[in-house]
This record gives C-alpha cells, structure tokens and sequence, in this order.
C-alpha cells in the first residue's frame, strides 16, 4: 500500500527534480529509499513518520521527522544512483517535506476525517485494517484536491538552488 501512496507523488517529486537539474528516473529511488525506510521504521513500531504525513498539518523542512528520515534516505540514494553524501543530503532535504506535504494536503482534501486515515494507513501497514478501507483510501487521496497536484511553490526554489 505504501509503494501506491508514494507512486502518487511521484509527478511532483519529477518536477522537483528537474528543477534542481536532476535526472527524473531519481525520483524513482527517491520513492523505492523513503519506501524502505518507512517500512523498517513501522516494523519496528516507530510510526512518527508516517503519522506526520498524513496528519493534515504542515511539515517542515526543518521538521524532527524529516531529520530523522534523511540519513538513511540519503545513504540509498547514494548507493542507488551513485552520487555524492552532498547531492544525495541536498535531494532529500528538498523532497522528504515536499513529499510529506503533498500526503497532507491530500488527506486534508479528502472526505474522510484527517485521523480516520492516518489510523487507517498505520493500521494497513502493521497488517490491519482502519476505519477506511484501502481501496476507499487510494480513492480518496487520488481524487482528493482535484487539482491534479500540489504547487510546490518555494519548495521548487529552494531545490534549484541546492545544485548550480
């Protein structure tokens, strides 16, 4: 279910990342990285991270979650794409929030209640099944805002200028 929600972002995380001069097959590892990362994390009971983007609430780039996911986000992107700790630290720093807000603004979009799907995602990923089934879920995140993505305004200036 994971790798699903995170294919929805992918549109957005290629935009990115041409905007900071990147090739958009990254954004490829850049969701295969954070996918394994939330995974072990959620296996192992820690679930901050996946709370955090689907809470509803702004996160920033500065944000404890994302400190924590960039480290071993960024080690691999290194060694799926081979490129240097600098490059690597500056991809995630720049997508790890984009990626986070553009689940908030979804769930915010969404007709279910914010907590209703941040339970019903934690729930599916341990095994579960929250108050909102999966395929509702998908449905809803997909056609939630109705505006076929999220402006990544800033964001989009703040990863040009990680790589001229």
């Amino acid at each position: 279910m994971l790798d699903q929600l995170l294919k929805l972002a992918e549109g957005p995380l290629q935009e990115m990342l041409e905007g900071m001069n990147q090739d958009k097959a990254s954004a490829s590892a850049i969701k295969d990285s954070l996918t394994n990362s939330l995974q072990k994390r959620v296996s192992s009971g820690d679930t901050d991270a996946i709370m955090e983007m689907f809470s509803g609430k702004e996160t920033s780039p500065g944000a404890p979650v994302i400190n924590s996911l960039q480290g071993d986000v960024s080690q691999n992107l290194m060694d799926k794409l081979g490129i240097s700790k600098e490059q690597a630290m500056g991809i995630a720093a720049a997508a790890l929030p984009m990626i986070m807000n553009f689940f908030n603004k979804r769930v915010n979009d969404a007709p279910q209640d914010n907590n209703d799907i941040m339970s019903s995602i934690v729930s599916s990923l341990q095994g579960g099944q929250g108050k909102v089934g999966t395929s509702d879920l998908l449905g809803s995140l997909l056609g939630g805002g109705g505006k076929g993505g999220m402006d990544l305004g800033g964001l989009m200036d703040m990863g040009k200028g990680l790589f001229k």
